[in-house]
């Protein structure tokens, strides 16, 4: 979530004071903070930064008004106002204009420095985009585990809806829906979407549309209701969901389909989808790689266990613990208590032997499967 006036008001040191602010102006996302005592700052100021200032550019209360008005029309959705520079206490028209605007109004004592106030909103900032990182690599993950499940596609589309917080539902060329079902006129949109073949994305009364499949082969639309963040970290999950789901849905029907199927059986098809939406974006040795025995959920790892017999490293359990805290070097070293470089070099040790690019999603939720299937995470 962006940073917000109740995340600021939160920073206990800062030691500031509302003075005016409704919920619309509770709500309004900061962008950055700026202090300025110029008579018209608009020029250096975008939409959603806030604006703290001293008022030595009012000759009198009389010049506060205008300059507030030209702050709403630039966007800016609070004023903090420091103390005890030129005059005490908060100015009653400069209240007066920011509630007749909609602008929160702060009053930040003398000593706590403009600085202050930009390097929490800027800590917030950064807070709530490493939180949100972490969310996808978590979201990622379980969406990757989900597929493993005998319902496949059902339980991604499941997943996906519950960490989203939003209705989500994949429509097929028949009008069939696996999931939430959205209104007949989203319905009707998703339909022609896939009669006129053609990969696109579509927003229609609040739901977004997007086909899945290849171009020349659609297999349906995803339908996100209202309610979602449609930020990039949820962007990401989507844009993993439609490459699932494209290529994995028939593999997921027949797993479903097939009452003896076990894991093995549901990492292989997983195994097959994710190596097909390879083959598809960019053909190499690497995925046309021996085949792997699908009885075997140990296979596609078992160079790293070969590896570890030999040397007595830990790769697999290194590669583990690095999945387990999000694809972050960091996390994983001191959980296993080694420094971060090794760490590192060992996943570069297992992405060589594995064959596969671990930045990558598709290749992480495929190891990640194949470790989960043997115990190993």
């Amino acid at each position: 979530m962006p940073v917000t006036l109740d995340a600021v008001l939160a920073r206990r040191e800062l030691d500031l004071r509302l003075i005016w602010a409704d919920e619309a102006a509770r709500a309004r996302p900061w962008g950055w903070v700026h202090s300025s005592d110029l008579v018209d700052p608009t020029p250096f100021l975008s939409p959603g930064d806030a604006l703290l200032t001293t008022g030595t550019q009012w000759a009198s209360d009389d010049d506060i008004a205008p300059w507030v008005a030209r702050l709403a029309a630039a966007g800016v959705p609070a004023v903090g106002f420091g103390t005890e520079v030129i005059r005490d206490g908060t100015p009653e028209a400069l209240t007066e204009a920011c509630t007749a605007h909609g602008i929160a109004l702060l009053e930040v004592p003398y000593r706590t420095p403009f600085i202050a106030v930009a390097r929490a909103v800027a800590d917030l900032e950064t807070d709530e985009r490493f939180a949100r990182v972490r969310w996808t690599l978590e979201t990622q993950r379980a969406i990757a585990v989900a597929a493993l499940r005998p319902t496949g596609l059902a339980a991604v589309v499941a997943e996906l809806a519950r960490r989203i917080g939003a209705e989500v539902g994949i429509v097929d060329p028949s009008g069939s829906v696996l999931g939430s079902t959205p209104p007949t006129a989203v319905l009707d949109e998703a339909l022609a979407m896939l009669s006129a073949g053609r990969r696109a994305a579509r927003t229609l009364d609040d739901w977004n549309l997007q086909t899945v499949g290849a171009a020349t082969a659609l297999t349906g639309v995803l339908a996100i209701g209202p309610g979602s963040v449609h930020d990039d970290a949820e962007r990401a999950v989507i844009t993993s969901v439609v490459a699932l789901a494209g290529l994995a849905g028939i593999a997921d029907r027949d797993a479903h389909a097939a009452s003896a199927a076990d894991t093995a059986a549901r990492l292989a098809a997983l195994r097959s989808a994710v190596q097909a939406a390879l083959v598809a974006s960019e053909p190499s040795a690497a995925v046309v790689a021996e085949p792997l025995d699908p009885s075997d959920p140990a296979a596609l790892v078992q160079p790293l266990l070969e590896h570890d017999a030999a040397t007595g490293d830990d790769l697999v359990g290194t590669l583990g613990t690095w999945l387990r805290c999000d694809a972050v070097a960091e996390a994983a070293a001191l959980r296993l208590g080694i420094h971060r470089h090794t760490v590192r070099a060992r996943l570069r040790r297992a992405a060589e032997l594995l064959d596969r690019d671990l930045d990558a999603f598709p290749a992480r939720a495929e190891v990640w499967a194949a470790l989960q299937a043997i115990g190993r995470v």
